[in-house]
């Protein structure tokens, strides 16, 4: 009796080993369609942002000339500093691969750690600027449609409140409008 029981549990250990199998190669090609995608994106979006900032920096450049032909001699160097830099870094970001940018990254996390969380702040303080800047607009475009209405002619339109906003005269803390004695008037 025990070895169809020893048999039944050989049969089922199997199974779930393969489908335990089944389930990490499907994992592993799923983390390495993944990845592959990520380094893609990295390496386009790398791309575009050198490209970008070398035709930042070589208007910049121009302006320099211009500063130069003035006789701005101090703020033309200056520029001339910063367009150099961008030049190098827009051809770093365009010739540079995702393994490459990622590594180096990497790196800088290592050998500076206080520059990098610095840095990621503020990427990450300026992202959250964005998003809650543009989330505010689309939130209000969408809750907030304006209606328009034929003004008669001659009627000036007041401007348009947005929903739940104060219209009234009085007091907003306590309900009570202007100069009914509702409070203190006429203490002080």
């Amino acid at each position: 009796m025990t070895s169809i029981t020893d048999e039944g549990t050989q049969q089922s250990g199997s199974g779930a080993e393969q489908v335990k199998e089944r389930v990490q190669d499907a994992a592993e090609k799923a983390k390495s369609r993944t990845g592959e995608q990520v380094r893609t994106q990295i390496d386009e979006r790398s791309t575009t942002v050198g490209r970008q900032i070398t035709s930042a920096a070589s208007a910049m450049r121009e302006a320099s000339d211009r500063l130069r032909g003035e006789g701005n001699e101090r703020a033309a160097s200056l520029v001339d500093a910063v367009t150099e830099r961008g030049h190098r870094l827009g051809g770093y970001l365009e010739s540079g691969n995702a393994d490459r940018l990622l590594r180096d990254v990497e790196d800088v996390a290592r050998r500076q750690p206080l520059l990098f969380v610095a840095g990621s702040a503020v990427v990450g303080f300026l992202g959250a600027r964005f998003m809650k800047a543009s989330s505010t607009s689309r939130y209000q475009a969408a809750a907030w449609p304006r209606q328009t209405y034929p003004t008669p002619t001659g009627v000036a339109r007041p401007p348009a409140s947005p929903p739940g906003a104060y219209v009234g005269g009085g007091s907003i803390a306590t309900g009570t409008p202007t100069g009914t004695g509702g409070g203190t008037s006429g203490l002080g």
